[in-house]
């Protein structure tokens, strides 16, 4: 259904009712996939706001100054904020996330009369989890960043499967072994997370892909050329129901749209109740 959905190089008049509220999360490896997205969007005439942690904060002054910044505070402990176990942190960030996000989204949301314009969408990390049901609160449409390529989701998104088939946990005497069902991949090659219990990693995995598979659209950081084939076994087998948005080669090589994401969303009516019509024109 989403398979020819592209790169588009439409132009669209400048108009209110178009901010996009996007959330990293606060690791520099996907902070940075986020704000070049942002810096996209806002090429295209987007009014851009970034929600932002106070751990591992942003410094607004040395990015793009025609973005508005939120910050949120996120109570950590002292053994939180140096804690190891990843997994359990990431759990955690989600938890303590929620109200202080909940009422930024809120505050933006109250101040929709300004000029800044009707937020159209939310714009989150993979990560993130619990937005969705914040999102839903505020009946707004919610779209979500997958920062790395579409090879490794796939894996992601078949533990299940794997887990199933007795390929995970992985056991030190089958590392040589083919999984059939990811040729060419073996045993050795599936994910795993140094110091933290592998069943929370699995858990943490299929409660992101699984909360993604309820938003409006899911972008990878990656292109068609590169992993077209990845790209289509998301569509055809994980995500037949939601739009697929691959960032695109040509906006690592110029700086173009990656895509018309709200046209698209507008066009299936997942656009907040608000949002105004969007003229186009080749």
């Amino acid at each position: 259904m989403w398979a020819n959905v592209n790169i588009v190089d439409w132009k669209m008049e400048q108009s209110k009712g178009r901010r996009l509220v996007l959330f990293p999360f606060p690791f520099q490896g996907h902070i940075n996939p986020m704000l070049e997205l942002a810096d996209i969007l806002h090429s295209k005439g987007f009014s851009i706001a970034i929600i932002y942690t106070n751990f591992n904060s942003l410094n607004p002054s040395t990015l793009n100054p025609h973005f508005t910044y939120h910050s949120i505070p996120v109570d950590l402990t002292e053994n939180e904020d140096s804690m190891k176990d990843l997994i359990a942190f990431v759990s955690i960030l989600n938890a303590k996330c929620v109200e202080p996000f909940r009422e930024c989204l809120a505050g933006l949301l109250s101040d929709d009369v300004n000029s800044e314009g009707t937020i159209a969408c939310l714009i989150t990390d993979l990560l993130f989890d619990f937005t969705r049901s914040v999102a839903e609160s505020f009946k707004l449409p919610r779209i979500m960043l997958r920062t790395g390529g579409a090879a490794s989701f796939v894996v992601y998104a078949a533990i299940p499967l794997l887990k199933e088939k007795g390929y995970l946990p992985i056991s030190n005497s089958r590392l040589e072994e083919p999984v059939t069902e990811l040729s060419p991949i073996k045993v050795k090659d599936l994910p795993t997370m140094p110091n933290c219990d592998p069943e929370d990693f699995y858990q943490l995995i299929t409660n992101a892909t699984n909360e993604s598979k309820a938003s409006c659209g899911l972008i990878f950081n990656t292109f068609e050329d590169l992993e077209g084939h990845e790209l289509a076994t998301i569509r055809q087998e994980y995500y037949p129901n939601i739009p697929i948005f691959p960032i695109g080669r040509r906006v690592i090589l110029f700086p173009l749209p990656m895509l018309d994401l709200a046209n698209i969303l507008r066009s299936k009516g997942l656009l907040h109740n608000h949002y105004q019509h969007l003229n186009m024109e080749l």
